[in-house]
């Protein structure tokens, strides 16, 4: 069968003790990887038949708020509360990890293009995704630029990286620095919902 990746792999170097960053539900550990067993592909990279789990992060906080937070359409206007049931997690890297660029040069040499993380359909990273996996097994995952803040370099790490490759440095509830959430807010011209809440029927 002929390779998807005539080229090969242009990869991009994490190494041993760099930290990235994540956010996650405040009732759910920083270390997760998804979908949970079961559970059809929900995000970007995610395996169509589950073939692996994939564990979201950033370079830094701002790219892991913009694809967590504002990563919707609609993402411009967002509720204090649905922010502040979140929390964001330094990780630390405890061995060194490799991964496919898909940004840059990196997407014409894979065969694909910007679109791979800003599309509103997943199935052409889906595809993508799942080829470099299959291809590369020593492969541990993509960086890829945020969707709605292409300056942010942001991970999909498989689950071929275990939980103990990762440390959990630290984590800070975002309902305990609203400074912060209000800085990222800012920055990106989001704004808050402040409507009242629409009563159930």
């Amino acid at each position: 069968m002929p390779s998807a990746f005539p080229n090969g792999l242009k990869s991009v170097p994490l190494p041993a003790g760099m930290e990235i960053v994540r956010v996650h539900w405040t009732n759910k550990v920083p270390i997760w990887f998804g979908p949970a067993p079961g559970n059809p592909p929900a995000s970007r990279f995610d395996a169509t038949g589950g073939q692996y789990r994939t564990l979201y992060a950033a370079e830094a906080l701002v790219g892991a708020f913009v694809e967590t937070i504002l990563h919707k359409p609609g993402g411009r206007i967002v509720r204090r509360a649905f922010i502040e049931q979140r929390a964001w997690s330094t990780l630390r890297l405890k061995r060194d990890l490799v991964l496919a660029k898909l940004y840059d040069d990196g997407l014409l040499w894979h065969g694909t293009d910007a679109a791979i993380s800003a599309s509103d359909s997943y199935s052409e990273p889906r595809r993508v995704a799942f080829a470099l996996h299959e291809e590369f097994p020593a492969l541990d995952g993509l960086a890829y630029r945020a969707r709605h803040n292409n300056g942010a370099i942001c991970y999909a790490l498989f689950d071929r990286v275990a939980a103990s490759d990762l440390e959990v440095v630290a984590t800070t509830k975002f309902e305990d620095d609203k400074a912060r959430v209000d800085m990222l807010m800012t920055e990106h011209g989001a704004i808050y919902d402040v409507s009242p809440p629409v009563p159930p029927p």
